[in-house]
């Protein structure tokens, strides 16, 4: 018999200036000490599914917006449109690209991107995600089909997108 506790503990270790994490994995048998951890470690709460989106989510790529200056220019390329986001803060932007939706630009609130359920990851655009924003005229969020490419416009293609208006 075994005195293995129902939840691996979690203790930190210095390395260097930032103290990490070192994970104690549980297995039936004993403890194992994992030393280098990837970005995402799958979480024993969460389901296969859930830990699998997450892990796709980090390959794929995408970008928190906390990590953008405001006025940053997005071109979000979905299934179906492609989408241009003006940044005003880590949460909210003016976006269009939608024939329905935002034919012209209107500030929305960007709550993140969605697996297509339920889960979300807050204020992240992230391919392979779709993306669920807030509008000021709908009830409920505007989702997005599955992105496809995301781009930040460059400084002078930001001149030329001002210069338009």
């Amino acid at each position: 018999m075994h005195n293995c506790p129902s939840q691996p503990p979690i203790a930190p270790v210095p390395t260097g200036n930032s103290p990490i994490f070192a994970l104690t994995l549980y297995c039936l048998q004993h403890y194992l000490p994992v030393a280098d951890l990837p970005s995402f470690v799958p979480h024993f709460n969460l389901s296969d599914e859930v830990n699998r989106h997450i892990v796709q989510s980090e390959i794929e790529g995408g970008v928190f917006l906390k990590d953008l200056p405001p006025e940053t220019i997005l071109q979000i390329q979905t299934q179906h449109h492609l989408y241009t986001a003006v940044l005003i803060d880590d949460a909210s932007a003016m976006i269009s690209g939608h024939p329905q939706y935002c034919p012209q630009p209107v500030l929305v609130a960007i709550a993140g991107s969605t697996w297509g359920g339920s889960m979300l990851k807050r204020h992240f655009v992230g391919r392979g995600m779709r993306l669920e924003f807030s509008h000021p005229e709908y009830k409920t969020p505007i989702v997005t089909s599955s992105i496809q490419d995301i781009r930040e416009l460059s400084t002078a293609a930001r001149l030329r997108s001002h210069a338009a208006v």
